[in-house]
């Protein structure tokens, strides 16, 4: 929730100025597809979204990058993942039924690695990519190599761990890597 935190303060820096929050919101659409009953699923920018949301900012400017209103749920879900729009995993980042993930923004649940791997990127440890969840491989990545407990603890430790592993070798398959081959 770091993330969300940071463009929280952004989102305050702008609320002064109707015109400023227009620009800022207008300069990031938020994707989503649009599927049953007409409800956008979004499909990226949820810690942005979370961050309009929790700054009370009632409209944002959502991009459809499509409409899948027609299907089944069921199958709705599928194409989805197909799509790579959905990332069935909970915070602990374990593989769950895609019926579990949050259904609101209000929902979603802080995930320590997560933000680490924002924290990392921000901090040029790794380049943003347009693979879709990529910062959750290097959560996941993380995840494996530094103990959670680290995290929660000392956060400053744990990014300095982060950000030595960012550039090993091992992290080099990872989307955005900065690693030697």
């Amino acid at each position: 929730m770091r993330a969300v935190e940071a463009k929280r303060r952004k989102i305050e820096r702008c609320a002064g100025s109707a015109r400023k929050l227009r620009r800022y919101v207008e300069k990031r659409p938020v994707p989503a597809v649009l599927g049953p009953d007409e409800e956008f699923y979004i499909i990226d920018h949820h810690h942005l979204s979370l961050a309009l949301w929790q700054s009370a900012v009632d409209e944002v400017l959502v991009r459809i990058v499509g409409d899948m209103s027609d299907l089944p749920s069921h199958t709705f879900l599928k194409t989805m993942a197909t799509f790579g729009w959905l990332h069935p995993y909970d915070a602990d980042g374990r593989r769950i039924c895609p019926t579990r993930l949050p259904a609101t923004l209000d929902r979603l649940r802080p995930d320590l690695y997560r933000d680490l791997a924002w924290s990392v990127r921000k901090a040029g440890g790794f380049l943003k990519t347009a693979i879709p969840f990529g910062e959750f491989a290097w959560a996941n990545f993380f995840r494996t190599h530094i103990p959670q407990r680290l995290i929660a603890d000392d956060f400053e430790r744990a990014h300095d761990r982060a950000m030595h592993l960012a550039h090993a070798r091992a992290a080099r398959h990872l989307p955005g890597s900065l690693a030697a081959a």
